[in-house]
């Protein structure tokens, strides 16, 4: 049941909202409801094996939660229709709006909407999303197929979104939990808290991410609909597909002229161009605490500043982690309070084989917000277009996740360095997105309604 305390009660709140799962297997599927009723005995079906946020004393072998799209919720609720969910939500992120999602995400070219699913269905025909999660395959392969199995029964329609494999997006577990470009992944991703202090929030604690808690209070928070939102969180949910050709390629060419520059042998260069496309070494250690090479003391290290950093020697503006979430280092008035997001990530599709590349694989971006447009939309605008910050002069864009599409976009990148400056010229296009849908994770007691068809 919701808390009726001034914190949420984690038996009532979905487990991957507070806290990333470490399961090694992890499936994520897609479904349209025919009607209410096909939606109540999916749900019902699912249930059993629905997730809470309580600590557990062993691990589950297998698990999963469940979002809703908008179209999924009036799907179950008709009357929620156009009821206090924000214009992101309510939209989805593949809106034509030109005030919309699409003017922060800039899904341009190769990424834009139309393109997306590989045009097998429309963003718009997601209801849902259920996350299923295992310690080995085997674990997984049963559980994915109870889902499959329970879709059918209640006339619930999977929806596939890879042309190879299954055709589902399921991950791909790499060595030292890295991603397609090499480097290590889900470094700053700490459990979400509660705050000591309601009064005094900051934008990692959990109020800031569920659904009904001030002092933030993320909507909907009146009427019906607020009754079916609280204890929930939003999930944007995108599949960017990762060209490793395009990435290697472009250490390999630029590698030299960085060697020049630098005095570095042609391997330490690459790998150090590498580290400031990124912010950090392969291994994880930030340029900020580690500027002159990898350091196993500080792999995956996140108490660091930029504020002494100003002039981008350490590490680029541009870098994907300075853009992500430049700490502490100054921003436009109007950004002021940077805001925070929880990502759950995974890689999927099968490695490559140089120099075969065919093949479709990247990562599985879960990013989980208590308001879409303020935070998930607004930290990949700062990404398309780093203009949020007095540190920058130009259109400059995030060296690795931006669309170099973006209007107006400078598309080189600048690395400073104690003598002369390193400049790219124009980077390619590293990151395609294959799809994103806008969920809501909804609360335990939510779903139970759902499958009692009472929510």
């Amino acid at each position: 049941m919701p808390s009726t305390s001034g914190q949420p009660d984690k038996a009532n709140v979905q487990g991957l909202i507070i806290r990333g799962y470490s399961h090694p297997f992890s499936c994520h599927m897609l479904f349209k409801f025919p009607d209410n009723a096909g939606a109540a005995k999916f749900v019902t079906a699912l249930l059993p094996y629905l997730q809470d946020a309580r600590q557990w004393a062993e691990k589950p072998k297998r698990m999963l939660n469940i979002g809703l799209t908008y179209n999924g919720i009036i799907t179950v609720k008709p009357s929620l229709a156009g009821h206090f969910f924000s214009p992101s939500f309510t939209e989805g992120p593949a809106s034509s709006d030109p005030n919309g999602p699409q003017a922060s995400l800039f899904d341009l070219g190769a990424s834009a909407p139309e393109n997306w699913w590989y045009k097998k269905f429309a963003t718009d025909d997601i209801h849902a999303g259920v996350h299923v999660y295992a310690l080995t395959s085997d674990d997984l392969t049963s559980l994915v197929v109870l889902v499959a199995n329970a879709a059918e029964v209640a006339g619930v329609t999977e929806l596939f979104p890879l042309n190879s494999g299954s055709g589902r997006l399921e991950q791909c577990e790499l060595p030292d939990e890295t991603v397609y470009f090499g480097y290590r992944d889900g470094i700053d991703n700490p459990d979400l808290g509660w705050p000591s202090d309601p009064s005094n929030t900051t934008p990692q604690d959990l109020n800031n991410f569920l659904i009904g808690y001030p002092p933030y209070n993320p909507g909907p928070t009146l009427g019906d609909a607020g009754v079916f939102a609280k204890d929930g969180c939003y999930n944007a949910f995108r599949i960017f597909y990762q060209d490793v050709e395009a990435f290697e390629n472009f250490l390999d060419t630029n590698a030299p002229t960085v060697a020049r520059a630098t005095n570095k042998s042609l391997p330490d260069a690459r790998g150090w161009l590498a580290a400031k496309l990124i912010g950090r070494w392969y291994n994880g250690s930030p340029l900020i605490l580690s500027p002159n090479g990898p350091d196993p003391n500080t792999a995956g290290a996140t108490a660091f500043s930029y504020a002494g950093d100003a002039n981008g020697v350490q590490c680029p503006f541009s870098a994907h982690t300075r853009n992500a979430n430049p700490r502490d280092e100054d921003v436009n008035p109007a950004d002021a309070i940077i805001p925070r997001i929880a990502r759950r990530g995974m890689p999927y599709g099968p490695p490559p084989k140089p120099p075969d590349y065919s093949g479709d694989r990247g990562l599985i971006g879960l990013f989980l917000v208590g308001d879409l447009a303020s935070q998930f939309e607004l930290v990949y605008s700062w990404m398309n277009q780093n203009i949020f910050s007095p540190l920058f002069s130009s259109d400059t864009q995030d060296a690795v996740l931006a669309n170099r599409a973006t209007p107006q976009a400078d598309t080189s990148f600048t690395i400073p360095t104690q003598g002369a400056p390193v400049v790219i010229a124009s980077l390619p296009q590293f990151l395609v997105t294959r799809g994103t849908a806008y969920f809501l994770l909804p609360s335990i007691t939510t779903l139970r309604n759902i499958a009692a068809g009472t929510a």
